[in-house]
Parts: C-alpha cells; structure tokens; sequence
C-alpha cells in the first residue's frame, strides 16, 4: 500500500512542477518580447516560478510599461499606466481652462470694442 502511495505523491509532485514549468515559460516568453527585456531576465530554476523579486527596476518598468495584467500579477507594478492616465486628464483640463481664458479674454475684448463705438 505504501508503495501506492509513494507512487502517487511522486507523480503529483511530477505534475505540479511540470504545470509550474509550462506556466513560468509563457510568462517568460511573454517577457522576452518585449524590447529589451529578454537580456534582463534573470535565470530560473526548472520547475521554479518566475521570482520577480530578482527582477531589476529596469526589467520591472519594461514589464509595466508594457503589460500593466502581468505587472500586477507579479506583484510589480507601481501604478505607471494609472498615473500616465492622471497625468493625460490634468492636460486636457489644463487646456480647456486655457480655451475658457482665451474664450473670455476675446469675448471681453469684443464686448470693450462694441461698447467703445
């Protein structure tokens, strides 16, 4: 019986590492293309996961600049893409504040011109 037992233990430890290995590949291939990624990813053990812990800044602002998903399921990211879209509306609201001015300004200059005739 214990045999059975050992045999069943070993083939699902077998499994596991295979489907941790299989998982950590597609992420690293993902990586890989991203430019200038592929150098900067460091090495990994078969059947290990991926340990972002190892990544560089560098390695890490590629990832997130590119894949805000992976980012965050690596546990990586730092809020780039949520930034760069605060960032995005606080300059549209700058311009159209601006166009308001400019709006007013001209309007207040026409209106000095109708009433100076």
């Amino acid at each position: 019986m214990e045999s059975r037992n050992l045999e069943e233990t070993l083939g699902n430890a077998f499994f596991s590492q295979e489907q941790e290995e299989a998982k950590s590949r597609e992420i690293e291939n993902l990586i890989k293309s991203y430019s200038g990624a592929s150098a900067l990813l460091p090495t990994r053990q078969y059947g290990k996961p991926i340990n972002p812990e190892n990544f560089g800044i560098t390695l890490r602002s590629i990832i997130e600049k590119n894949n805000p998903y992976l980012a965050s399921f690596l546990g990586i990211s730092i809020g780039y893409h949520r930034r760069k879209e605060e960032d995005e509306l606080s300059r549209k609201e700058a311009i159209e504040r601006m166009r308001q001015k400019t709006m007013t300004k001209n309007l207040n200059k026409i209106q000095n011109l109708i009433d100076n005739d």
